[in-house]
């Protein structure tokens, strides 16, 4: 700017303001000033309890700033002005003809460069008053009368060129001025010319009815006819520091306190003292404008209603009317020990860092990382606590309102190009100056190739750039949430690792004491029987939880079904106590079963040829755990197991029975057996192994995982780099997460499972029972197959048997270790099956399997079909 104002600005009493509209943001020797933001269109109460409009507002800080000029413009009235200096300073003498007079009282202003048979044209009507018209019209302001938009746009300019007076030219409705304006051209070029070579001193402002610069630049680019004042913007958008841009925000505490008096002195608004420091600051901490806040204490007066804590308590919820702290309201949260230890350690660390730059010890540097990461599954109290952050924030000075804006990753991402980093912005703004809360983070990760990735660039943008104006909690799942801060390099330094905060599942005690104290709240009383069934309700939710589990949601929902089943049974008897019967049926599967006879338990396993040993040990383990039941109040976790014993002698046969069993005893839900061997467990590429075995683990929860030949697993291990080492270690973690939820059942050789348990300590903590599965005899053999064969509806002669016998010893001679018992007896009634269907197709339609169906032992023959193919022994 080449030009200067040639002399200074008189001093004038510095009108009235208010603090949302600083002289500061016009004082920073830019050509343009654009205002935006939240506040824009509100009212403002100034320093002396007046409520102004916006354009008041704006003229009295203009004047704060020593702008002695003020020309305001609108599409209605391009050119006006509120005070009679401004308009006084805007007259300019007119050559005149000798004689000439003009008629007794007229106001006019002519223009040199404009003359006609008239002598001059009229802009201006009546002079204005001496201060801005009040905010229900126009008053006695100045304006302009029938001049086009093009002589508008030169008027202006000729006000900013002139270096008598500081002037700035406003426009209070910038958005509609540029978008229906008729003289785009000349605008176009005055803004050009203005920040090429304009008055030092002198402005241009435009107020945006826009919430953010980001919306701003948006709307100039699809304008498109004010190239200079949208690079303007564009450049302070992505340069915050430079000047020229102000956001306009929402009322602070001084001022909606001052709000509060105003319409208490001036529509007779009762209000509580005591309350009233606590309301308003409660007011603070919402993200509503003054006009609202009018509107609602207007209300208040028109319902004779007092403003205390319980008449704003449809506006600010519950806090406002909890005389504790956040601090004490998070004390008094379950499990929040840690957490309160977390942010005392803030609290010390701001004090501390306040008192070393009191004493000049400490300089002002960048604050560190306040964002931070909570991790859990529902209903640990997340989102409870981000909303006490805000406040505990705003407590020790972080933040200046404190406020939470909750959000999920939808909230962000938008389905169309260009879409998601407006909501993004949006969403950003609405938070600024308190908490911005993303639940289920990992949406925006899980979805980075397509527009989520572009929502995580426009938040770590903003998170630098507002710096001290914005805290971002993030949270979700404990393994998704690692996902998401791997997500993006940027998100990490963002989110330091010391600001991850985990948030455990709360133990049945907690989630007892919440599901008595909803049950308290919702008035009523419990029997002593139902309490107790109550609490082992609760404690089989917890038993049997999984990462969707919702902790305290679960119990609160469980209370209110009671509430409701109460409701129908007892009506208008509410004196009843809740009862048994109003335990929803749903529920009742968590409560523990009548420990049957372990004999009935077992029964099924006196079907089975030569388990009887097994039927001792399971009888054994059956009658201590019911003995456990009996005598201990709380529940307790099924054993893991080790079965030991050749293939073929009912491993995983009993291992089903066990699943029934366990089922039984109520130490598991459902009692399903998932049957897994190593090629299920272990992958054959880096990474994946842990995989397969938590994704097994998951489909056995509330049952048995059954790992056949698990000795396998480490057959690797000898610096092969195999996996299975990889596979044992993660079965281990998930075995001990799992507790009370998996029984693990691992089968193998004798020697081998040995060798398994010597392979890592922690399986022989993990597995406490062991129990061995003999070799059958031959009577024993003889015995499956006469069943099996009985089953099919055959009948064995004692000379086939006589053979089978001897077949099976020979098999059992030649491959002792391989020899399959019960499976090689399968295979043999199979052998014997085929030679009966040859008989059977030549007309023999008996039920007798013969000596010649048996292959001949001496041959060693183990095949699936006949030496000489033709379907029959040889």
């Amino acid at each position: 700017m080449n030009a200067s104002l040639t002399k200074h600005a008189p001093v004038v009493a510095r009108p009235p303001g208010t603090e949302r509209l600083a002289p500061e943001s016009v004082r920073n020797g830019e050509p343009f000033t654009v205002f935006y933001g939240p506040g824009v269109g509100d009212i403002f109460v100034d320093s002396t309890g007046r409520i102004r409009s916006l354009e008041q507002s704006l003229w009295r800080m203009l004047r704060s700033a020593g702008f002695e000029r003020i020309v305001f413009s609108t599409l209605q009235d391009p050119v006006y002005f509120r005070d009679r200096a401004s308009w006084d300073r805007s007259r300019r003498p007119v050559s005149r003809t000798p004689g000439a007079t003009d008629p007794p009282g007229a106001r006019s202003m002519h223009h040199v460069g404009m003359r006609g048979p008239l002598g001059g044209m009229q802009l201006l009507g009546a002079a204005p008053a001496a201060e801005p018209a009040r905010a229900t019209g126009t008053g006695g302001a100045a304006r302009a009368s029938g001049i086009s938009d093009p002589f508008g746009v030169m008027t202006l300019s000729a006000h900013l060129r002139s270096t008598a007076h500081r002037t700035a030219v406003v426009f209070p409705h910038a958005d509609e001025f540029l978008l229906h304006n008729r003289a785009p051209r000349q605008l176009a070029g005055a803004l050009a010319e203005w920040a090429a070579d304009g008055v030092e001193g002198n402005q241009w402002i435009f107020v945006f009815n826009r919430p953010s610069l980001g919306r701003v630049a948006e709307f100039l680019a699809q304008l498109g006819h004010c190239p200079q004042l949208e690079t303007f913007v564009t450049e302070r958008r992505d340069e915050p520091v430079r000047g020229g841009t102000y956001r306009i925000e929402l009322p602070q505490k001084p001022e909606l306190e001052r709000l509060v008096h105003s319409v208490r002195l001036r529509k007779g608004l009762q209000v509580d003292w005591r309350d009233l420091d606590r309301v308003v600051r409660g007011m603070a901490g919402q993200p509503q404008t003054a006009r609202v806040w009018r509107n609602r204490l207007n209300q208040l007066r028109e319902r004779e209603r007092t403003l205390d804590r319980d008449s704003v308590r449809q506006w600010l919820g519950g806090s406002v009317a909890d005389e504790r702290t956040p601090w004490e309201r998070l004390a008094a949260m379950p499990g929040t020990e840690q957490l309160l230890r977390r942010f005392d350690g803030l609290r010390a660390e701001v004090a501390a860092s306040v008192e070393l730059r009191a004493r000049g010890r400490a300089s002002h540097t960048e604050p560190p990382s306040r964002h931070l990461v909570f991790t859990g599954n529902p209903g640990t109290g997340k989102t409870t606590v981000a909303r006490l952050v805000g406040e505990m924030y705003r407590d020790v000075g972080i933040l200046e309102r404190g406020h939470c804006v909750e959000a999920k990753a939808s909230d962000l991402v938008a389905g169309y190009v260009g879409q998601t980093a407006l909501r993004t912005d949006a969403l950003i703004d609405r938070a600024l100056d308190g908490v911005l809360f993303i639940d289920e983070a990992y949406g925006l990760s899980d979805q980075r190739d397509g527009f989520g990735g572009q929502a995580i660039e426009v938040l770590l943008k903003r998170m630098e750039d507002d710096r001290g104006r914005l805290v971002v909690v993030v949270a979700g799942y404990p393994d998704k949430m690692a996902e998401f801060l791997d997500a993006n390099p940027g998100l990490k330094s963002r989110f330091p690792e010391t600001n991850i905060v985990p948030f455990p599942d709360y133990g049945p005690d907690i989630l007892q004491t919440t599901l008595l104290n909803r049950l308290e709240q919702l008035g009523l009383t419990i029997e002593a029987d139902t309490a107790r069934m109550l609490l082992q309700i609760v404690e089989g939710m917890h038993r049997t939880r999984d990462q969707s589990f919702g902790n305290v949601r679960e119990t609160r929902t469980l209370a209110d079904a009671v509430h409701s089943l109460w409701s129908v049974r007892v009506g208008m008897d509410v004196e009843r106590p809740v009862s048994v019967d109003d335990i929803p049926e749903s529920y009742r599967r968590y409560l523990p079963r009548p420990a049957r006879d372990p004999g009935q338990l077992l029964a099924g396993l006196d079907r089975y040829v030569g388990l009887g040993e097994v039927r001792r040990q399971f009888t054994t383990l059956a009658q201590r755990l019911r003995m456990r039941q009996e005598r201990e109040a709380r529940a307790f976790d099924a054993p893991h197991l080790f079965f030991t014993g050749p293939p073929g002698t009912g491993k995983t046969t009993v291992a089903r029975l066990l699943g029934e069993l366990f089922c039984d005893l109520g130490l598991l839900r459902s009692g399903h057996v998932v049957e897994v061997t190593r090629t299920d467990l272990v992958a054959g590429y880096v990474g994946q192994t842990a995989g397969l075995v938590r994704a097994a683990v998951e489909r056995a929860l509330d049952g048995v995982l059954f790992i056949d030949e698990a000795y396998s697993l480490v057959r690797d291990a000898g610096g092969n780099g195999g996996f299975g080492p990889e596979a044992v270690d993660t079965l281990l973690r998930e075995m001990e997460h799992w507790r009370g939820r998996l029984v693990v059942v691992a089968a193998g050789y004798p020697d081998d499972m040995e060798r398994l348990l010597a392979f890592n300590d922690g399986l022989r903590s993990r597995f406490t029972v062991t129990v061995r599965f003999p070799a059958f005899s031959l009577d024993e053999l003889e015995k499956i197959l006469s069943r099996a064969a009985a089953e099919d509806g055959d009948v064995i002669t004692g000379a086939a048997m006589e053979r089978a016998r001897r077949w099976l010893e020979a098999k059992r001679s030649a491959h002792p270790r391989s020899f399959g018992n019960a499976r090689e007896v399968r295979k043999l009634l199979e052998i014997m099956e085929g030679g009966k269907a040859a008989r059977w197709s030549a007309g023999d339609k008996g039920n007798e399997l013969l000596p010649k169906d048996v292959p001949d032992p001496e041959e060693g023959w183990a095949g699936g079909g006949f030496p000489d193919g033709t379907g029959r022994p040889v």
